[in-house]
């Protein structure tokens, strides 16, 4: 079974029908990594073989991930019946997800793993996807530590022009515009205390909340959300506590190796992939820190 039809599957499964550009980039089987992502990903990312590539703190996950957090944590029974479709996770362990909005919408919403509330950010799919586009545009600095100014713009425009073929003409040419503006460094305030730093940049961060507000967050409360450690895996009625999750151990130096078996054994992975993972979400949390 192939990443659409797995996804799709599990689409089924959730009551959450697949977007048709979600479905578009499933079907590309661009959203899996490989094995070789390691060893190849700065050359895939200057050639746009991965979507999203170039937003901040984003993961793919493949079917069979997600079917496991739908099943061990992201259900109706463990999350105060809401439902969701996860698809993608940040390096902390937070999931994107599908959830519905009404009948009739449905919408993406970052579900956090260790928070008591979250809220659907998107009114759709596409929305989301126009949203991190536009964010990366504003702060591409987390690009610069691996490619030059010329490479980091050689990934943006890789990166949109791939999903850009698959949407509509008017986003098509909405994004793309963005890519010719001039790539320079722009002054960047991460939060409301926090002191503005130069990043480089497509749009400022004032046209930034210019461009957002074209793409309002649906008017919808935060809901409650039961944290990953809190809930059982299915059929094992084992407290919380005894369910630790790998990034949890990854925070504490001294278990280090412990969250590489813990990985190991979840997702069925060497050791080598392991450590390969809990490395760079130790490197990201430093980051983010």
């Amino acid at each position: 079974m192939d990443g659409l039809q797995a996804f799709e599957a599990l689409s089924s499964e959730v009551g959450i029908v697949l977007p048709d550009l979600l479905r578009k980039l499933l079907a590309s089987g661009k959203t899996s990594y490989g094995s070789d992502w390691q060893s190849t990903w700065r050359e895939r990312m200057l050639q746009g073989a991965a979507p999203f590539s170039t937003f901040y703190d984003f993961e793919w996950i493949d079917a069979t991930q997600a079917k496991q957090d739908v099943e061990r944590w992201l259900n109706p029974k463990a999350q105060n019946g809401n439902a969701f479709l996860p698809f993608a996770q940040s390096g902390a362990g937070d999931a994107y997800c599908l959830m519905p909005i009404d009948d009739e919408f449905i919408g993406v919403a970052l579900i956090y793993h260790d928070d008591e509330t979250s809220r659907i950010g998107y009114q759709s799919f596409d929305d989301f996807v126009v949203c991190q586009f536009l964010q990366a545009f504003s702060n591409l600095e987390h690009l610069t530590d691996d490619f030059t100014e010329t490479e980091v713009l050689q990934c943006v425009k890789s990166d949109v022009w791939f999903v850009t073929d698959l949407m509509n003409k008017q986003t098509h040419d909405y994004l793309r515009a963005f890519c010719d503006l001039p790539l320079v460094p722009r002054p960047f305030q991460h939060g409301p205390r926090s002191r503005p730093k130069n990043v480089l940049s497509l749009v400022s961060q004032e046209q930034l909340e210019i461009e957002f507000a074209k793409y309002p967050s649906p008017n919808i409360a935060p809901f409650k959300t039961v944290a990953r450690w809190e809930v059982n895996s299915p059929g094992e009625g084992q407290p919380a506590e005894h369910m630790v999750d790998w990034r949890t151990y990854a925070l504490d130096p001294k278990k280090k190796f412990l969250a590489v078996q813990t990985y190991s054994k979840e997702f069925r992975v060497s050791l080598a992939e392991a450590k390969s993972v809990v490395d760079r979400f130790i490197e990201l949390h430093k980051k983010n820190s």
